[in-house]
């Protein structure tokens, strides 16, 4: 279970505005948090307010040398708040054999894709990932 201060540290995050460098309609923050071996992440994506059907996958992968690469993968539907909006989603991956561990290893990545109703891509990021322990 997450402490006091995990849970407080996401809701910041959470309440954090979002700087306007970031382009296209996904992105994925370079920072998970690992609890029980599932991993935690925040993605932000824009979409056309009001329409549904849009979906998200996550894919994560954790490396460190002497232990075996955590990867996992999850899809969920989003919401869209209009494409000039950036509306952040909180995202558990579940590991799909070996769990996910902390750890800052360079080949650590993440990807994030965004898809509209139809199953076009339309946006995706691939990010060096950084895992902190939340316990």
């Amino acid at each position: 279970m997450p402490s006091a201060a995990a849970l407080l540290i996401a809701v910041l995050l959470a309440a954090t505005p979002i700087s306007a460098d970031q382009t296209g309609a996904v992105w994925l923050h370079d920072d998970s948090y690992v609890a029980k071996g599932t991993a935690h992440s925040y993605v932000d994506v824009q979409c056309p307010r009001g329409q549904r059907g849009w979906t998200l996958t996550v894919r994560l992968t954790a490396v460190a040398t002497g232990r075996p690469t955590a990867t996992g993968s999850t899809t969920t539907s989003v919401t869209c708040d209009g494409e000039d909006r950036w509306r952040q989603h909180p995202i558990d991956v579940r590991p799909d054999a070996a769990p996910f561990f902390a750890g800052h290893d360079a080949r650590s990545e993440g990807v994030a894709e965004l898809r509209d109703p139809a199953g076009t891509l339309v946006g995706a990021v691939t990010r060096r990932m950084h895992f902190y322990p939340w316990d």
